[in-house]
């Protein structure tokens, strides 16, 4: 049922790092202001599911098959311009690592500002160099790469976005043949290590674009659920699920008064709000708790806000913790539940 204002009867945010993890001793949360936010979550009702990160929620919400990986890259690659085909696909993203003592720590594309050219540049390099070894890389965007194989390879890889900013050699491809992976990356940082474009970068001060990282593997997957009628989302591979399933997709509006006004006869949809993913990458504290502070003025009170009027019937927060995704649900009879007392925010990571 669709309510009296056209309205969505049930808004979905999926919010990556809304509690940021800290060691034993922090709170990222103290000092914040976070009313409407701590009234929803206090008056909701809360379901925990077991997965490994957004990715792979979204995956799952889509009915799409796990292959040895879950195989995103032949998915967004269709919504990148491509065509799987019949093979199989690896995303193949630029990255820069930087060695820290007996570390090597992940930066992601985010933060490299790379050119088409420069993407060009450095694929056909790989290209060249791996030639006989049936090898095929496409930058079909600056920040997206892809690598072409004739079949499947006994690997198994990690999603790029659980790498981000931390150790790489708890993410290595492992099976049979993760040996010899491990040394194709070791062949692509010589082969980056002095290409021009690298060159070029360090002497404008930027960061190296110095290896690749491979996830996502797989063949041109089905989807078997379209669970929104609508989704809203910068991310790409939300927009590649949106896609792949016939499920309409619009950027991200620039705050949920803005998502109200567009969000007339969508009756079940989703908002990725990831603006606070890559400071809880990195262990940006003080650009978190910016961006947590701007979600609340500019998302959770006008929802609030919504909710209480009829606007909304429904609202679900989806939000990451480790290796489990909190889903916080709440209607407008919630919100005049006040003996569900309001919590801490730090305890919600406990939960």
């Amino acid at each position: 049922m669709v309510s009296p204002f056209g309205i969505p009867v049930h808004c979905h945010l999926l919010i990556p790092n809304l509690f940021l993890s800290l060691p034993s001793g922090h709170n990222p949360f103290q000092g914040l202001r976070l009313p409407a936010l701590e009234t929803l979550l206090a008056r909701s009702r809360q379901q925990s599911v077991a997965t490994d990160g957004m990715e792979i929620w979204l995956c799952q919400a889509f009915g799409m098959t796990k292959q040895r990986d879950w195989p995103i890259a032949p998915l967004t690659l269709a919504a990148d311009g491509g065509n799987p085909k019949q093979y199989y696909w690896l995303r193949a993203d630029p990255v820069h690592l930087r060695v820290e003592r007996d570390q090597i720590i992940l930066a992601d594309s985010g933060t490299l500002s790379i050119s088409q050219s420069e993407a060009d540049q450095l694929a056909e390099a790989l290209n060249r160099h791996f030639e006989t070894d049936g090898l095929l890389f496409y930058a079909l965007r600056p920040d997206r790469w892809y690598l072409r194989l004739n079949s499947q390879p006994d690997i198994q890889t990690q999603p790029l976005p659980d790498v981000a900013g931390k150790n790489i050699n708890d993410y290595l491809p492992a099976g049979t043949e993760g040996m010899h992976w491990h040394r194709l990356f070791n062949e692509i940082q010589m082969l980056f290590h002095d290409h021009p474009v690298n060159d070029a970068r360090e002497m404008r001060g930027e960061m190296p674009i110095n290896s690749i990282w491979l996830w996502g593997g797989g063949t041109a997957p089905t989807l078997s659920q379209k669970p929104y009628s609508k989704i809203w989302a910068d991310d790409a591979l939300a927009q590649s699920l949106a896609s792949a399933s016939q499920t309409p997709v619009a950027a991200l509006p620039e705050n949920g008064s803005a998502w109200l006004d567009q969000a007339d006869n969508a009756e079940m949809g989703l908002v990725v709000l990831d603006s606070l993913r890559g400071a809880g990458q990195y262990g940006d504290v003080y650009g978190w708790q910016e961006g947590l502070q701007k979600l609340e003025q500019e998302w959770f009170v006008p929802l609030q806000g919504a909710l209480s009027r009829g606007k909304l019937t429904a609202l679900t927060m989806h939000a990451g913790s480790g290796s489990q995704i909190q889903s916080f649900t709440v209607t407008q009879g919630d919100l005049w539940k006040i003996w569900r007392r309001i919590k801490p925010l730090k305890s919600y990571l406990e939960y």
